[in-house]
């Protein structure tokens, strides 16, 4: 890491990208302790020029975190040939002296600024060599100012007067800016990637070829800069890293791993190794560019225009023998328009040695792979990336934790979230959600800004886990009791009338609850049975509110939308825009999905559904799974309701009974046996009394005093218990259950409100009362009569 090198000409001018610094000449740090131990470190340089930027400058917890600042600065500038190198190396030997200077600072008389009187002293620290031609160099980093004396005693005398009359006057808090805070120092600094010789062939070399620029990143140029995060990976990891960078002829390789393992990371690493070699030693040491498909093909849009850069770019890397890394093998496969892929034009290079490419797959990928094309399979050496144990990835978040700054974690708390995540997000493999996980909570802890690192226990982690996935508390936490009972009271404070229903989801998520779900399934396979109206969908929200966190991790799929042969490919499609059940499943994996009206779907549909509610997978339309183990599948139908009694005032318990045998009957006679196998639960929904109905009056009512309406005019809205008994009366029907309840209320209460409210503007802490027709308002203020 390092400015871009110069070298003086004639006229002693510096000059880019040439000559070789002077030979035991080093950096001068100038330091700056606080009272809390961290430390400020500043370069200091030979020369300024006019509309000079600062000189590089860091704060740090300890001296090598302020130098590997300094260095990375100092890389970024050569690269980026903002800065030239000479003027940072010196041969001098510095010394710190301090002198006391007195200070007058702005003050004010009847208002008009003048300088005070009084006088504060200020304790300033500088910095002095001598030279080799005679007389002494002073200079005061601090203050940004520097000259040379022929004698050092004359510094003290010129340095009160120089910051004395420049202070003079000024603010006072110039002047605290000023003071000493503690030790200061300069410290003689000789990093090899900054002082090195570096011939000017070099540097050019460094320049990427020209389609690799457009198309791809250099990491190793990023790693040099310190622009790529730290690589956070066991002993063993870094061991194979090496090993495989020090073989004659390093082969192509085939990352293959879950999402989440850590592929990535070991190219990254990689590239860091790279880097360090070409600022040390091993001056040979190949760059790896990193890229993909769609940025290699991006704004190719004439014929033949991606095929000529695919060319190009092989004729580049076995030009200079650097390294491909695509980010995934199957945007290599991907067949274009034309009927080629990226792979037709990387094969033969690969097979005969010319380049080497590094990509990445899963298990799965490789497999379809292998089906595909073998022969380019083959041209890989395999790599599997497997996933860390559990005590592994508890040393790595801890570490990770520590490396991260702004929060602490106690070893307890890290298993938990271990725990919590192997449950919970089984689609991506550790250690990469623990880290996504410890990134989210550092923001959220940076967000709260009192700037005090706060430690996490287990309850700690439970909580902040619950935020950060939606799903309650009391169904992450062990140290909070929620039995099976207190589950379906929770589901019933919604859905009335159906307490069997209530009850087995009430035992669903206890198992939930107690991680003993079958972690090769869904959380739960159910299928609701019952006429329109009796609250199978109200259930089915209740259930992700209680479960997910809210209403909109619910994915509803209409299935009389895919009765034709052919639609249930739509389920599976993908690409932007596109919201089918493979990406709405896979962009929020923790959700309940509700398959409506099931027995409509084509029989195409069940076979999809097999492998889904079997093995709690499915494959889209591009070949990637989509995982449904984290999920609720509900179902819902009115199989066998036809031939049931229809709904009536409530019905006898064994007649009740009767009516759930014979529908369950009539599923299993509708659906195939390895659908209904795959069932958890058949859930047969019992039909509506009344006085269901009128407890589902009380709570749409209670939603609609919600509305943002009613709150901005502090309008509050009562019904009496006749009003209440009328509502239901009106919005029963004998086959479609509390279904028109909704349509009742808005005609009968909210139009007439609405419609006062829109007429008259100073209609505003009222209460509305609503009366059955007849009944006496009691001189009310305003009325409405059902």
């Amino acid at each position: 890491m390092a400015l871009a090198r110069v070298s003086r000409g004639a006229a002693g001018r510096p000059s880019r990208l040439g000559g070789h610094a002077v030979k035991k000449k080093s950096l001068r740090v100038y330091f700056v302790e606080y009272e809390d131990g961290r430390r400020t470190g500043t370069l200091m340089r030979t020369w300024d020029t006019f509309f000079d930027r600062p000189a590089p400058s860091a704060y740090g917890a300890t001296t090598e975190d302020v130098l590997d600042e300094l260095e990375s600065q100092l890389e970024e500038r050569r690269i980026t040939e903002q800065d030239v190198v000479e003027r940072y190396l010196w041969e001098e030997h510095f010394e710190t002296s301090t002198v006391k200077v007195a200070i007058f600072p702005l003050s004010s008389v009847a208002k008009r600024p003048v300088i005070g009187k009084k006088e504060i002293p200020l304790l300033l620290t500088y910095a002095h060599c001598p030279l080799a031609g005679g007389g002494h160099r002073v200079m005061v980093p601090r203050f940004g100012a520097w000259f040379v004396v022929e004698e050092l005693s004359l510094a003290p005398h010129l340095l009160r007067h120089m910051v004395t009359t420049s202070l003079l006057g000024e603010k006072p808090r110039w002047v605290y800016d000023l003071r000493r805070v503690g030790a200061e120092y300069v410290r003689e600094w000789s990093p090899p990637a900054i002082t090195r010789t570096r011939p000017a062939a070099r540097a050019a070399e460094e320049a990427p070829p020209e389609q690799l620029a457009r198309v791809a990143d250099d990491l190793t140029a990023l790693a040099t800069r310190g622009k790529l995060p730290r690589v956070v990976g066991e002993p063993a990891l870094r061991r194979d890293v090496e090993a495989y960078s020090l073989r004659p002829r390093p082969p192509s390789l085939l990352l293959v791993g879950e999402s989440g393992v850590g592929k990535t990371t070991l190219v990254r690493a990689l590239a860091q190794l790279h880097a360090a070699r070409r600022r040390g030693k091993t001056k040979d040491a190949p760059r790896i560019f990193s890229t993909s498909r769609d940025r290699i093909i991006a704004g190719m849009i004439y014929l033949g225009m991606w095929q000529e850069r695919c060319v190009a770019i092989v004729k580049e890397l076995s030009e200079e023998g650097d390294v491909l890394h695509v980010d995934a093998l199957s945007g290599l496969l991907t067949v274009q328009a034309d009927g080629a892929s990226i792979a037709d034009f990387l094969e033969p290079a690969l097979a005969s040695g010319e380049i080497r490419v590094l990509t990445e797959c899963t298990q799965a990928e490789l497999e379809r792979a292998r089906r595909t094309r073998p022969g380019f399979v083959a041209r890989f050496e395999i790599v599997r990336v497997e996933e860390p144990s559990p005590e592994a990835t508890v040393e790595l978040l801890s570490h990770y934790v520590r490396h991260k700054g702004g929060i602490a974690a106690h070893a307890a708390a890290l298993k938990r979230l271990v725990r919590h995540l192997a449950m919970l997000e089984r689609s991506v493999a550790f250690p990469g959600k623990g880290f996504r996980f410890v990134d989210w909570l550092a923001q959220q802890a940076a967000g709260a800004g009192d700037g005090k690192a706060k430690t996490y226990y287990p309850r700690d982690v439970s909580e902040a886990y619950s935020r950060y996935s939606g799903i309650p508390t009391s169904l992450l936490s062990d140290d909070i009791s929620a039995g099976a009972g207190e589950l379906a009271d929770m589901l019933r404070a919604r859905v009335v009338g159906q307490d069997a229903a209530c009850d087995a989801c009430g035992r669903l998520l206890a198992r939930f609850k107690a991680n003993l779900v079958d972690p090769e399934r869904p959380c739960g396979t159910l299928l609701f049975v019952g006429p329109t109206g009796v609250g199978k969908t109200e259930l089915a929200k209740q259930l992700a509110r209680t479960t997910f966190g809210g209403e909109d991790r619910l994915v509803r799929v209409d299935m009389s939308e895919y009765q034709l042969p052919g639609s249930a490919r739509r389920l599976l499609e993908v690409g932007p825009g596109v919201r089918s059940l493979a990406t709405l499943v896979r962009q929020s994996p923790l959700s309940l999905v509700l398959l409506d009206e099931i027995e409509k779907a084509h029989s195409d549909v069940f076979d999809l559904l097999l492998g889904v509610l079997g093995e709690g997978r499915m494959t889209d339309a591009s070949g990637r799974f989509v995982d449904f183990r984290t999920t609720i599948v509900i179902m819902t139908s009115n199989v066998g309701t036809s031939e049931a009694r229809p709904v009536g005032f409530g019905e006898a318990g064994d007649q009740e009974a009767a009516r759930a045998s014979a529908v369950v009957r009539s599923v299993r006679a509708h659906f195939r046996p390895e659908l209904f196998n795959r069932i958890d639960h058949v859930l047969p929904f019992r039909s509506l009394a009344l006085s269901d109905v009128a407890r589902i009056v009380e709570l749409e009512l209670d939603a609609a005093r919600k509305r943002p309406g009613f709150a901005r005019r502090q309008v509050r809205l009562v019904t009496t218990d006749r009003a209440r008994a009328k509502l239901a009366e009106l919005g029963y029907h004998p086959t479609r259950g509390a279904r028109p309840l909704r349509r009742v209320l808005e005609e009968k209460v909210m139009t007439p409100v609405a419609t006062r409210m829109a007429e008259d503007p100073t209609f505003r802490d009222r209460t509305v009362v609503v009366v059955e027709d007849g009944e006496d308002a009691g001189g009310r203020a305003w009325v409405v009569r059902v």
